[in-house]
């Protein structure tokens, strides 16, 4: 199984070179005015384009990822680094908590490769992986977000109740 990561680290690297290459020649052949209209067009594109297969996005097959069964823990972890770092020459950043081993991100990594997206020549879309659901968190023991949002809520109605209590309709001037 080795020498299969190997070989598809190096078609990553090769997609990689090719995307950086073509995103290079595009720069420095755009204008001012076309530049940005093209940036008009991506937002637009982002908004109401089409969404097609993230395998289609990057020209790598789900099948070519390994089901994690079949890889040991450093394996996943290559290769979970080397996909993180190509899916961002397509503009997509999975939002892991920070601290999440990366041996455990490969099965949503892999998984990502089934959902579809737009394509994106600019900017980044973070992917959010987390449902907010507490009792159904995917990171359990390493994530923090539903408490932080579930403070920030309350933060936000005690905000609220507070302004209610403050306003006086009397001085109102209608």
């Amino acid at each position: 199984m080795d020498r299969y990561i190997e070989l598809l680290i190096e078609e990553l690297n090769k997609i990689s070179l090719k995307m950086n290459s073509s995103n290079e020649t595009e720069l420095e052949s755009a204008d001012e005015d076309e530049s940005f209209l093209k940036h008009i067009e991506n937002v637009e594109n982002y908004l109401y384009g089409d969404k097609m297969p993230v395998s289609s996005i990057t020209g790598i097959l789900f099948e070519q990822l390994p089901p994690p069964e079949r890889l040991n823990k450093r394996q996943q972890k290559i290769l979970s680094a080397e996909l993180e770092k190509f899916l961002l020459y397509f503009h997509f950043e999975l939002d892991f908590p920070r601290k999440y081993p990366l041996h455990l991100r490969y099965p949503f990594i892999r998984n990502f490769w089934n959902e579809k997206h737009v394509a994106l020549s600019f900017g980044s879309s973070h992917i959010e992986l987390c449902s907010y659901e507490k009792e159904n968190c995917p990171f359990p023991g390493y994530c923090n977000i539903c408490d932080e949002a579930e403070e920030q809520m309350n933060d936000d109605k005690n905000q609220n109740n507070k302004n209610k209590d403050e306003l006086n309709l009397d001085e109102l001037p209608f």
